[in-house]
């Protein structure tokens, strides 16, 4: 099997090349792989890890110990990607938990209110839906409409939400990379504007980690939460909620559910005694299971060790961004149009909706084996360190037959269609 060191080679233009055979669906003629928006493909760092977990199990009659040392050691691992203590990182089963228990330890009173987009992540907004039989108002900011008729599609900043904030606002959420544009929001902006007046800043960041560097210090966000079965290759059930240690104190004192793991002094006996104080760890391990996912954990620190270590964030998201780029020349030739912002500033590197969409393209795609996933704006392609050129080639040669054979842009006038 391999390991992180056979892949440790020097950054050059090689280098891609070289971890892209850590992926061995990709080397399938039939598989054109552009959906790590919704899952990558897993790889054989994350198979090795499951390996060795799996035999450990086998053979070791007390591999937990251990398993609960790797769990801190990725933690660590979790907090210098994100610059932030381990202290304030808690493991959770996915990002809509991550947001709950932050979104249900918000205080508020009846008639105070909280900020989102109307294209936020249905799983976002349910969390905050959820509390208005509460008292608390949710307000939606209308992009969708303006979208429709302009087909102009921004990223969000602190002036978008201007118009909706007022001194009863709690909190804003939204999400650092939207997962149906790949429009790239301000979150630091946001934060510069609005934490200072003691409205809380919730950050999903699943489209996020894995694809760019982040650096939650400088977003300033209250908290954040995100899945690691995305840009960072893990399976699903396994995730992170951030919560800076400032606003833990804002917080309601307990947590919306309390485990063994959020204790800060656990009897050795695993008793609880009901005449006892319950005193919480002063951190965001106070969220944490009990019972964690420790294989998921295992994954985790393989890949992390290895996207931190020999690929690089930053490296990864420039490699994204030219795959990008291709994809941009290539459908300017094509007259198929790359929905949302142009700017890097403003569009994700891993994430691009294609102007054309309906049940036709759908199936010609998978006819012609390339695995996208289909939304309201288009299909979205989605890349990730794995895909290289020829992959954005070969898409570019599959549009091409697609709009030969008749298939349509969704543009009013269809001008790019069988006549290429």
């Amino acid at each position: 099997m391999a390991s992180i060191d056979t892949f440790n080679v020097e950054h050059d233009g090689k280098s891609f090349a070289a971890y892209r055979k850590v992926v061995p669906l990709i080397s399938n003629p039939d598989v054109l792989y552009l959906n790590s928006a919704f899952m990558p493909p897993s790889n054989l760092l994350v198979h090795d890890a499951f390996a060795r977990f799996s035999n450990e199990a086998l053979y070791n009659p007390n591999p937990k110990a251990q398993w609960l040392a790797a769990a801190e050691e990725t933690r660590a691992l979790v907090g210098r990607y994100i610059n932030a203590e381990p202290s304030t990182l808690s493991f959770t089963r996915d990002t809509t938990e991550g947001l709950g228990y932050f979104i249900r330890s918000i205080k508020f009173s009846p008639g105070d209110n909280v900020v989102i987009l109307d294209t936020e992540h249905p799983n976002h907004v349910l969390g905050w839906l959820s509390l208005r039989s509460q008292g608390l108002e949710v307000r939606q900011v209308p992009t969708t409409a303006e979208v429709d008729r302009t087909g102009q599609l921004t990223a969000a900043n602190a002036a978008t939400f201007a118009p909706y904030v007022d001194e009863r606002t709690k909190a804003i959420g939204l999400s650092s990379i939207m997962f149906h544009s790949g429009q790239w929001n301000d979150v630091e902006d946001i934060c510069d504007t609005y934490r200072p007046r003691g409205i809380h800043v919730l950050a999903d960041l699943t489209q996020q980690v894995g694809f760019t560097h982040v650096d939650v210090q400088a977003l300033g966000v209250s908290a954040a939460a995100f899945s690691l079965h995305k840009g960072l290759n893990c399976p699903t059930g396994f995730g992170v909620l951030y919560v800076n240690q400032q606003v833990l104190e804002e917080l309601n004192p307990e947590p919306p559910m309390t485990t063994f793991a959020s204790l800060a002094d656990r009897r050795a006996d695993f008793t609880v005694d009901v005449a006892d104080p319950i005193l919480l760890q002063n951190n965001a391990r106070r969220f944490d299971h009990w019972n964690q996912n420790l294989s998921a954990v295992a994954a985790a620190k393989a890949h992390l060790t290895f996207y931190l270590d020999t690929m690089g964030p930053k490296k990864v998201e420039s490699y994204l961004f030219s795959l990008g780029d291709a994809l941009r020349d290539e459908c300017k030739q094509l007259r198929i149009k790359i929905i949302g912002p142009q700017s890097r500033k403003e569009h994700a590197p891993h994430l691009y909706i294609l102007d054309i969409n309906g049940e036709g393209w759908v199936n010609f795609m998978k006819e012609n084996g390339v695995q996208i996933s289909p939304y309201r704006l288009g299909i979205r392609v989605s890349f990730g360190f794995y895909n290289n050129l020829d992959d954005v080639k070969r898409l570019a040669k599959i549009l091409r037959q697609g709009l030969q054979s008749g298939l349509r842009t969704q543009t009013a006038s269809g001008t790019a269609s069988s006549r290429l």
